[in-house]
């Protein structure tokens, strides 16, 4: 069970925003919905919709890379990342801005298990967008699990995209998760929110350079942000 003060409030509609494409006539829904969540670079945030409450990555690592999105990242309630502490927590400056919750590998596992039925030798792990599904059906009950820009596909080899999408097409059809999928010109920023999109990577990018490679003064952990290269 996630110990999260937002859950703790019994959302009665949760949207679950992947980052694949979300149409204009979708977008609206998303910012309707009691809570959001949303994925790793979240790159349709400001476009699809411009709220999100709860930000999941894979781990924290996620956070330094240039395909995150700085303005998901400002906005986001609560930051979780869907792996240990021990594994995940792989950035200084990352702890100190977001205060993390780690999901550890219990959700990870319920996925697995779900999995059983359409992948038997269970030979990928599940994708993020898996796991906390598998943890929202198990632990919270009575709350409207709407889906938004799941493709299920991507270039990851580690996953079984194919036994995901046969899980999640059994679970629509069951009723347990509701797919939205208009056809439609995609979502797309306004000019606004790409100036403030644009404004908000410059400063993440600064902030991750100076505190990271000139401040913190642990080599080990340079080399792990940097790579085996980093100097200083």
């Amino acid at each position: 069970m996630i110990s999260s003060s937002l859950l703790a409030t019994r959302p009665k509609t949760l949207a679950i925003v992947g980052n694949g494409p979300v149409t204009a006539l979708d977008a609206p829904k998303i910012d309707e919905a009691d809570l959001v969540l949303r994925f790793n670079g979240a790159r349709a945030c400001g476009a699809a919709g411009q709220r999100v409450d709860i930000l999941l990555l894979n781990r924290a690592r996620v956070y330094m890379s240039k395909r995150i999105n700085p303005v998901a990242l400002h906005r986001a309630k609560e930051v979780w990342v869907n792996d240990t502490e021990t594994n995940g927590q792989v950035d200084w400056l990352f702890d100190r801005e977001c205060k993390a919750y780690y999901l550890g590998l219990e959700p990870n596992e319920k996925a697995r298990k779900q999995l059983e039925k359409y992948d038997p030798f269970l030979k990928s792990n599940p994708t993020t967008g898996a796991a906390i599904v598998a943890e929202f059906l198990d632990s919270l009950t009575g709350t409207e699990l709407h889906l938004f820009g799941f493709t299920h596909q991507g270039k990851q080899h580690t996953h079984d995209w194919d036994a995901e999408k046969r899980w999640f097409a059994d679970l629509i059809a069951n009723g347990a998760l509701v797919s939205h999928s208009s056809n439609g010109p995609p979502a797309r920023r306004s000019l606004t929110g790409s100036a403030a999109y644009c404004a908000r990577f410059a400063e993440k990018r600064v902030k991750h350079y100076v505190f990271n490679r000139l401040l913190h003064s642990g080599k080990a952990t340079k080399r792990r942000i940097f790579g085996v290269d980093a100097r200083g």
